[in-house]
């Protein structure tokens, strides 16, 4: 299992006028700062979606990757 920290941002995507959140912040289980490695642009609708994206950039599956909000 993977364990990712988020650091998410509601704010700008309903400024936007879209919901969903981006995320301003991604540590990893080593407590790595990985933001670098996401577009933070990116406006996910739930976790499940942002699970996805981190599988396709970490290689992990989907089902292996665990969210904690910061």
């Amino acid at each position: 299992m993977a364990t990712f920290q988020v650091g998410k941002d509601f704010q700008t995507p309903e400024h936007a006028g879209a919901d969903g959140f981006q995320v301003d912040t991604l540590i990893d289980d080593n407590g790595t700062d990985v933001t670098d490695r996401i577009n933070i642009g990116i406006i996910f609708r739930d976790d499940e979606h942002l699970k996805g994206y981190l599988s396709t950039i970490f290689g992990i599956p989907a089902s292996q990757i665990e969210i904690v909000e910061l």
